[in-house]
C-alpha cells in the first residue's frame, strides 16, 4: 500500500489494463541504518585526513619558531573545522534517507518494473524497463531478508546500438521474493 498522496501518481503511470503485481517503497529503516554506516565511513576518511592535520601541526611545531613557515595553528583549526562539519553531517545524511524513502515508489506490473520518484517541486521522474530490457539481476540480502535488487537494462535497436545502464530497488523487505516475482514474470536474466 503506498501513502494516500503517492497511489495517485503510481495510478496516472499505469496503462490502461495495466495490473500491479507489487508495490512497496524504500524502508526507512534500512535507510536510516544505511546512512548511519556511510556516515561512519565518511567519518573514517576524515579521521584519516584530520589525523595527518595534526601531525603536520606537530611536525611544524617541533622547528624552531625562527624556521617555521606555517604555524601550527592552521593545521589545528582546519582540522576541528573538519571534524565539526563532519559531526554536522549526519542529519544531512538521515534526511536524504528519509526523503527517498518517503517519495519512491517501486512497482511490477505484468508489462514492466517501474521505478518512480516525486521531487520537492512535485516533479516526477518515472523509469520503467520492459521485462526484454531486464538483463542480469543481482540480489544483496541481508540476514533478515531485506536487501537491494539491482538489475541492468538495455535498450536499443540492436547489438552496437544498445546501452546498459544499472537500476536498483533499494532497502526492500522481501528482496528474495521480489527477485523471484521478477524472474518468474520476465524470465531468467
Amino acid at each position: 500500500m503506498l501513502p494516500p498522496h503517492l497511489q495517485p501518481r503510481l495510478d496516472r503511470e499505469l496503462d490502461k489494463g495495466e495490473v500491479v503485481r507489487w508495490v512497496a517503497q524504500p524502508c526507512y529503516s534500512i535507510l536510516k541504518k544505511m546512512a548511519r554506516n556511510n556516515w561512519m565511513g565518511l567519518g573514517v576518511l576524515v579521521g584519516l585526513f584530520v589525523l595527518f592535520l595534526l601531525v603536520m601541526a606537530w611536525v611544524v611545531s617541533m622547528a624552531p619558531e625562527h624556521e617555521r613557515q606555517d604555524d601550527p595553528w592552521t593545521f589545528l583549526v582546519a582540522a576541528g573545522v573538519l571534524t565539526f562539519a563532519w559531526i554536522c553531517s549526519l542529519p544531512l545524511f538521515l534526511k536524504w534517507s528519509k526523503s527517498l524513502a518517503n517519495n519512491t515508489i517501486y512497482a511490477v506490473t505484468e508489462k514492466r518494473a517501474i521505478i518512480m520518484v516525486v521531487h520537492k517541486d512535485k516533479s516526477i521522474t518515472e523509469r520503467d524497463y520492459r521485462g526484454d530490457e531486464l538483463i542480469h539481476l543481482a540480489r544483496k540480502e541481508s540476514f533478515n531478508g531485506s536487501g537491494t535488487l539491482t538489475f541492468e537494462s538495455a535498450r536499443g535497436a540492436g547489438a552496437s546500438a544498445q546501452t546498459t545502464s544499472r537500476h536498483r530497488f533499494q532497502a526492500i523487505e522481501d528482496v528474495i521474493g521480489v527477485e523471484r516475482m521478477l524472474r518468474e514474470q520476465f524470465g531468467e536474466s
